[in-house]
């Protein structure tokens, strides 16, 4: 095999630099960067009167770099990639991809075909089936380069439908005289309330739907945050400010006290009680929009999300036939965490718990072993009451960069603070909102109040419905110096535990079996029977060496807009429907929650609900905004597949 010279060895020393981290975003971009040209594969390059001619560049046990040659008609059989990340550049000609959809009788129907022209990437991880070809028009040798990873080792063919054979009702004609179609991707809160919204306001308006709710997980309104089995887990919001209706305030505490006994609205309650609501809500609501408007649940992974040639969309999952949509809604939250330790790991990781939330994670830690839990936030709080069940006598130790802990909720409800005047002082300073002002006025009114017998809760939830725009007041610079600095205490002032829990924790403390240290780890070494880890406390620079039974990982989850945390979104953002913005937190979404496309215009048809508006909206992650998303992209979805027949509700 010839070995690369140029800037194919430019790929690969990239493509081998990524370690074991693999998406179709970093791959995509390496080829983007290196900007191959015909004249850099010409070694490569040869054609087949049989078949389109494979040649490998480079293969390893996490990638393959491949040149493939396609004379004038031929073209790949309908295939899928077996679990692989696939990215493709053209470099030169121009290829057709053929997009399938797999028929009820066995045989692929053609959905689309779209063009790749000369220098342009497309990627897909395991989505759909396709087929490459070089038009039969052309005159040209089509030259393309392929990145698999892992190595494309086994893919299945396909069958496409012969001519002679009909294919009656999963004709592409029939399927467009069938009901408009809505994909939301997400069946957790955000994805499900904007599910129940959009078959609601169907019903209302005596309009034809049918709305596909894709979830990854095993069960739909619960997401990562409702999922837990543990009743010791909170709402850290009292039961009367978490009804699923922006309209209905008193709805999920209605919904407890018929189903689980008598509370009322200042008590916090199991997260497990809200995902079961949650559920119970959308199928109530489908139940009520039928036969009109009908509802269907696929448990799966979206992997690809393809703009169809005609309208609308093709969004492929993991397991499952793709299906056409004329608008997605994207919905999807939070994903596992990141792994803060990375190559500083060394020996074995049997007693590393990267994912404290895959289930049965921490049965295994047992109450006489020592634990370090990596951040300190609502996540550590969670897996410190699961560990001390039972009752425990070692002790854990919560490590993060400034040592902070989640501030309580108070004792007895509190009356917000008016801020209205600061804040309008603030967004009237010529350079915009400025973070150390900001924190200057918040910080002199919480200590004038507390020195008259008040309390600094009632400032903290004054500002929280001036949080939307002060963040947009703010200046990119302003806005960066927040998250660097301020992010940190505003979280543990803004997400409180609930009462019950921060007492638990003072009692965990007192008797030593709770401990605080503020640091970053530098080294770890794991063996099957604990971790030696060399900690760099904060202010001292002082390094320690510390012993763990177990590590487990609670630094918060991975961002939704990387690729290798989501392959649906990776999809868009290599197609150019999506934008990362440019603080990294989100994506680029438009005042509607329309996607803003790599161009900067309004993608008409693609919306956003969740965590991925954080760059825009910044309180983008709890009840009180998430409902309001939900119902405002519900009925923009709805105005824009019907515009001559909807009206605002």
């Amino acid at each position: 095999m010839l070995k690369p010279q140029g800037r194919l060895a430019l790929i690969a020393e990239k493509l081998d630099a990524l370690g074991s981290s693999y998406d179709l975003v970093k791959i995509a971009g390496i080829l983007a960067e290196i900007q191959l040209s015909i004249a850099d594969v010409g070694d490569f390059v040869a054609t087949n009167p049989r078949n389109y001619n494979r040649s490998r560049v480079v293969s390893n046990d996490h990638y393959e770099l491949l040149i493939m040659t396609w004379l004038p008609g031929q073209a790949s059989a309908p295939h899928d990639h077996a679990g692989s990340i696939c990215v493709m550049q053209v470099l030169q000609g121009n290829a057709v991809e053929a997009s399938y959809r797999v028929a009820q009788d066995g045989y692929i129907d053609l959905e689309f075909e779209s063009e790749v022209k000369t220098n342009e990437i497309t990627s897909g991880q395991d989505a759909g089936i396709h087929a490459v070809r070089n038009s039969s028009e052309s005159s040209e040798v089509l030259v393309t380069v392929h990145i698999y990873s892992p190595p494309l080792r086994d893919f299945r063919r396909f069958v496409e439908r012969p001519q002679r054979v009909a294919s009656g009702r999963n004709s592409i004609d029939s399927r467009r005289s069938q009901p408009a179609s809505v994909i939301v991707v997400g069946g957790g809160f955000s994805g499900a309330m904007t599910a129940a919204h959009l078959l609601n306001s169907a019903r209302k308006q005596l309009i034809p739907l049918n709305v596909t709710l894709v979830e990854r997980r095993g069960a739909i309104g619960e997401g990562v945050a409702y999922g837990t089995r543990d009743l010791c887990h909170l709402l850290n919001v009292p039961a009367g400010r978490m009804s699923a209706w922006p309209n209905v305030p008193e709805d999920f505490l209605t919904w407890v006290n018929q189903n689980k006994g008598t509370f009322s609205s200042g008590d916090f309650l199991p997260r497990q009680w809200y995902g079961e609501y949650i559920r119970e809500t959308l199928l109530s609501i489908a139940e009520n929009a039928q036969p009109l408007a009908k509802l269907r649940i696929v448990l799966d992974e979206v992997r690809r999300i393809s703009r169809h040639s005609d309208r609308g969309w093709l969004v492929h999952v993991g397991r499952g036939p793709s299906e056409r949509a004329d608008a997605v809604v994207l919905a999807v939250g939070h994903r596992p965490p990141d792994d803060p330790i990375g190559q500083n790991w060394e020996g074995a990781r049997t007693r590393y718990l990267v994912d404290p939330w895959q289930p049965l994670a921490l049965d295994g830690v047992g109450p006489d072993d020592d634990v370090l839990i990596l951040g300190s936030g609502l996540s550590a709080v969670d897996a410190v009451l699961t560990l001390t069940k039972p009752r425990r006598t070692a002790p854990i130790t919560l490590l993060s960069r400034r040592g902070l802990l989640p501030q309580s909720h108070s004792p007895v409800p509190l009356t917000p603070i008016d801020l209205g005047p600061i804040v309008d002082s603030l967004l009237a300073d010529p350079q915009g909102v400025r973070v150390v002002e900001l924190f200057r006025k918040v910080r002199r009114l919480a200590r004038e109040l507390a020195e008259k017998g008040g309390d600094w809760r009632c400032v903290v939830d004054g500002l929280r419905p001036h949080t939307f725009v002060l963040w947009r007041g703010m200046s990119l610079v302003e806005k960066r110096r927040f998250i660097r600095h301020l992010r940190p205490f505003w979280e543990v002032h803004r997400h409180r535990m609930a009462l019950d829990i921060s007492e638990k924790f003072g009692q965990l403390h007192d008797a030593e079996k709770v401990h605080f240290l503020a640091g970053r780890v530098v080294s770890a070494r794991g063996s099957d029977s604990g971790v030696e880890l060399v900690v760099e406390q904060r202010r001292a620079k002082h390094r320690l060496a510390v012993h763990a039974g177990w590590v487990i990982n609670c630094t918060g989850p991975t961002p939704s807009n990387i690729a290798a945390a989501n392959p649906a979104v990776g999809s868009l953002l290599v197609d150019g429907w999506l934008s990362p913005d440019v603080l990294l937190i989100g994506i680029e979404v438009g005042e509607t929650g329309h996607a803003i496309g790599r161009s900067g215009e309004s993608v008409d048809d693609l919306y956003v609900v969740g965590t991925l508006r954080k760059a825009q909206d910044w309180e983008s992650t709890a009840v009180p905004e998430l409902r309001i998303q939900a119902a405002n992209v519900a009925q923009k979805v709805i105005e824009g597949i019907f515009p001559q027949q909807t009206a605002p509700l």
